[in-house]
């Protein structure tokens, strides 16, 4: 069996190490020169977000026999809103290291793979490459393909602003800010390599290029950040519902597939497993929207709780964090293996319905 891959990202990479396991040797289409990212930035897995999954990284070695190796342990989550402050401590995650360097995640995966033909420097078109192939698994990060097949619905378009800053970082400590005035319906947060540099980042939708700029001198100056800047950058992200994942031969991972959840924009778990679940489809035959319910319903209901946010006020924000700091409903959400994105999706379809 012949099998193409367009994008030697974590979906890419996933997909090919399945492949492998049942002796089917893909060929990854790669436009860099590399593998890594482009940027430099921290990731983050969040077990809040991910349950009933209580470790997502220990679930992925089990499941798919994919080792990861976490840049560090996340044991503080500092939220600030306008006028409130609001911290937890316990197990809440993992963060990633992105990058160029070995340990990179994508890197990680790719270290594991034995068989698999990497082109670089060619982008691949599923055009052609689904003539030449038995199948053809798009998952380049961008959802350009899937929107020419008419699969694509965007939900975020706007920038990501980022820099590499060095300070005095707890590495365990992940903060994030919300505030209307400089995040719009986004947000920004600070991701630690270690206790000497770390990411800060700026999340922002429907935003031009510019404006994006503004915003973030807007958040710096209203946050008094002042870290040294050892590098920094802007890219323009898209993300949305993707439906079918499967056309034809043509299978969509990834975030070409959808994969980036709509809540808090992170996708290291999602991008893994679509990655897993498309070369499982390919050699099993089951069906690949099947493999896939459980992340897009998942993903259904964050974007349930993304639409609570969007509605949100400065004051709500701060509303919000009172009411979660609240000892017995903190206990529930961070000291259980409640579902907090299920149940507070249903809640939010029930208050909306009942308007």
């Amino acid at each position: 069996m012949d099998v193409a891959i367009i994008g030697a990202g974590l979906a890419g990479l996933a997909c090919a190490h399945e492949l492998e396991r049942y002796d089917i040797k893909p060929t990854i289409y790669e436009r860099n020169s590399y593998i890594g990212e482009q940027f430099s930035h921290v990731g983050a897995l969040l077990e809040l977000v991910d349950r009933p999954i209580v470790d997502s990284i220990n679930y992925i070695k089990k499941e798919f026999n994919i080792e990861i190796m976490p840049l560090n342990i996340m044991n503080r989550l500092i939220s600030y809103s306008p006028n409130r402050t609001y911290e937890v401590k316990g197990k809440l995650g993992y963060f990633t290291k992105r990058n160029k360097e070995p340990d990179d995640l994508k890197k990680q995966l790719y270290a594991q793979l034995n068989n698999t033909e990497v082109k670089f420097n060619e982008a691949g078109d599923y055009e052609t490459l689904k003539e030449q192939y038995d199948f053809v698994v798009v998952a380049n990060g961008a959802p350009s393909f899937a929107k020419e097949l008419g699969c694509f619905n965007e939900l975020f378009n706007g920038f990501v602003r980022g820099a590499v800053v060095l300070g005095e970082f707890d590495p365990h400590a992940l903060l994030v800010w919300l505030d209307k005035d400089y995040c719009k319906n986004g947000y920004a947060y600070l991701a630690p390599f270690n206790a000497k540099k770390a990411f800060l980042g700026l999340v922002i939708p429907d935003v031009n290029e510019s404006d994006a700029d503004s915003y973030w001198e807007l958040f710096k100056n209203a946050e008094n950040l002042k870290y040294p800047v050892v590098e920094e950058f802007k890219i323009n992200h898209i993300s949305g519902f993707v439906y079918p994942h499967k056309v034809s031969n043509i299978l969509f991972a990834g975030n070409a597939g959808g994969s980036m959840e709509p809540f808090l924009g992170f996708g290291v778990f999602n991008s893994i497993v679509m990655g897993v679940m498309a070369g499982k489809s390919i050699v099993t035959g089951l069906d690949y929207e099947d493999l896939l319910k459980d992340i897009v319903n998942k993903n259904k209901q964050k974007y349930q709780l993304r639409k609570l946010v969007n509605m949100a006020t400065n004051k709500g924000y701060d509303n919000a964090f009172t009411v979660v700091s609240q000892p017995g409903i903190r206990q529930l959400i961070y000291n259980t293996s409640i579902d907090v994105v299920k149940h507070g999706a249903n809640i939010v379809k029930f208050l909306t319905k009942n308007k």
